[in-house]
């Protein structure tokens, strides 16, 4: 009776056994991992399979994807692929960090991926396209969406910006770009304009009139649906050196239709001088061994600097320079004094000479001077001549005394004659 009774539990644990091994090995083998995509809103799989739901997007849009996953038994190394083929412009596609993931747990994972705004709708307005999502570790589940991208209605676009990528600050810098439209509205009255917004300059050209792609060479066999167009920014002469922004922007005049693109542009500042050198006359003139004094003012216009000044080609006297050393803080100036005094055997005539002026060590500026010799000074000149007019005084007051002397006797002469 016991015999009877074990032999049938026997088999039926068996049988549990049995069906539990085949059950895990199902959950082992199957493989769904995508339980729930949305795409911009619209839930394209739901509980591991795909909807009826079938969505719409312009170029231009960006799909905002959300992809939520489940598993039965844990997975190690999961990535999350999502790509759209077959595009001119190659494939698109984003795709996550690997991750773990739990038994029975629900992770949700979020990518984007942008529609270009040229894709090549040839001359349909839509295009019928794939979405592919895939979670994989060392096997794959794949979703395939099929989704539509419609051309937009009003969708001027820059084809292309060409620009020198450096320009000197004084200088023109010419900005060459295409335009076209890639809407299926007819625009009126397209304009481009280029600019340098933190420079303040900007440069507009009228294109004309835009139509529709589809309609080239149709209905309007006298428009374009694009154009090339030239201009030319005047970079300002006090523009600072340094990176700047250039816009290009595509825009019909009622505004309906507006489109940009930007590029960097290397602007080379002019250097301005950070020290302004004068000297107080460039030609001074002066008798042998007397002296002359040029006087240089230096004004710093940069950070703080030690000045110095050299004398070189003084070989008809001698010469010095007080003081020997200057150091001036930004925007503060002083004075070099220069003494030459020309030999006594210096020959009369000009005597070029220069003046070398450094900042820290370095040459800021070479003045070119000149002393003009001459025979004698101006005060042995005006002595000189003191000495005359001071003998022709006498020589006056002389004869005036005996003018008067011999004029004072003749009447006394003429008193004894009668």
């Amino acid at each position: 009776m016991n015999k009877t009774i074990k032999l049938p539990l026997f088999l039926l644990m068996a049988v549990v056994l049995a069906l539990t091994f085949a059950f895990n090995a199902s959950a082992t083998t199957d493989h769904n991992l995508v339980k729930e995509v949305i795409v911009n809103d619209v839930k394209v799989v739901d509980n591991y399979t795909l909807t009826d739901e079938h969505f719409v997007v312009e170029t231009g849009d960006t799909l905002f994807i959300t992809v939520k996953l489940k598993s039965a038994t844990d997975v190690d190394d999961v990535s999350i692929e999502a790509e759209i083929r077959g595009l001119e412009t190659g494939t698109l596609r984003q795709e996550t960090g690997l991750f773990d993931m739990k038994a029975n747990k629900t992770y949700a994972k979020f990518l984007t991926i942008k529609i270009p705004e040229d894709i090549d709708l040839k001359r349909k307005l839509t295009r019928d396209l794939t979405l592919r999502i895939t979670a994989s570790n060392d096997e794959e589940d794949r979703q395939d969406i099929d989704f539509t991208v419609d051309r937009e209605r009003h969708n001027l676009f820059v084809l292309d910006v060409q620009a020198p990528s450096e320009v000197d600050a004084g200088n023109t810098l010419l900005v060459e770009t295409a335009v076209r439209n890639r809407g299926y509205e007819y625009e009126e009255d397209v304009f481009v304009k280029a600019s340098i917004p933190e420079l303040g300059i900007s440069k507009q050209k009228y294109l004309g009139d835009f139509v529709p792609y589809k309609y080239i060479n149709r209905d309007y066999d006298d428009d374009t649906d694009k154009a090339v167009a030239y201009l030319r920014l005047e970079i300002p002469e006090n523009a600072k050196t340094g990176d700047y922004t250039l816009k290009v922007t595509a825009y019909t005049h009622d505004g309906v239709a507006k489109t940009e693109k930007t590029s960097n542009i290397r602007v080379n500042g002019i250097q301005l001088p950070q020290t302004s050198i004068v000297a107080d006359a460039t030609t001074k003139s002066v008798a042998r061994e007397q002296g002359v004094v040029y006087k240089i003012t230096v004004t710093n216009l940069g950070e703080t600097q030690t000045y110095t000044a050299e004398l070189t080609g003084v070989d008809f006297g001698t010469s010095s320079v007080n003081p020997a050393i200057l150091t001036l803080t930004h925007g503060a100036n002083g004075e070099f004094n220069v003494f030459v005094s020309p030999a006594k055997t210096a020959t009369l005539g000009s005597h070029a000479f220069n003046v070398v002026v450094k900042a820290n060590g370095e040459t800021v500026k070479t003045l070119n001077l000149n002393t003009e010799v001459t025979g004698q000074t101006t005060d042995k000149l005006r002595q000189n001549l003191i000495v005359i007019a001071i003998i022709l005084v006498v020589i006056l007051i002389i004869l005036a005394i005996i003018i008067a002397v011999v004029t004072g006797r003749r009447p006394e002469q003429e008193e004894k004659l009668y």
